[in-house]
């Protein structure tokens, strides 16, 4: 599946950033460099519900960004959780090399298009941030750098198969709308911290 009508390039603005920071989260690996970008989905749940589950340290999992996408009751939404400069419990063995974005189901299940698109953007000025080429990364073993899918990451990554999509035609997608926006470019400074 591919979705057939997208806003036209460089026409979406990165969504207003609301900071929630959590203490789930910790310091990188000492000599640590984020090789990757890591595309994920909420697998139900609400924006409110994800984020309250990232803000509770016993839970053992939090992300960079929760995204809302631009349906619903919490279109538009998007928080911040953990600095860009820590790790977010998100990858497991991948969470030193990884930034990740958790997303409404509805951009990857395609009933989302201009959230798809938003999603690229944000993923676009994340690629630019850490001077990183917008390639999916099939294997995150290998330390090439770029975009990946929590489900490329395998059992170390925990073992999440299906996230954020197995269709690769709308991941394909994906990364080519990626790599269209960071091309595009014109984003601005200081969106993230």
């Amino acid at each position: 599946m591919k979705y057939t009508t997208l806003p036209p390039i460089g026409t979406l603005t990165l969504p207003t950033l609301t900071w929630k920071p959590t203490s789930a989260c910790s310091p990188r690996s000492a000599g640590a460099v984020i090789e990757d970008v890591w595309a994920h989905r909420w697998g139900g749940g609400s924006f409110d519900s994800v984020v309250a589950e990232f803000l509770q340290p016993a839970n053992q999992a939090s992300a960079h960004f929760v995204y809302a996408g631009e349906t619903g009751n919490d279109a538009g939404r998007c928080a911040q959780m953990v600095p860009l400069a820590a790790k977010a419990w998100t990858e497991a063995a991948f969470n030193s090399e990884g930034v990740s974005i958790e997303c409404a189901d509805a951009i990857w299940l395609g009933h989302d298009p201009v959230g798809f698109a938003r999603t690229a953007r944000i993923c676009g000025w994340l690629l630019q941030h850490q001077h990183l080429p917008a390639l999916w990364v099939h294997d995150p073993h290998t330390h090439q750098r770029g975009i990946t899918r929590h489900a490329d990451g395998g059992a170390d990554a925990g073992g999440h198969t299906a996230c954020p999509t197995t269709d690769l035609e709308l991941w394909q997608q994906f990364v080519s709308r990626t790599a269209a926006e960071l091309l595009h470019g014109h984003y601005r400074t200081g969106w993230a911290r």
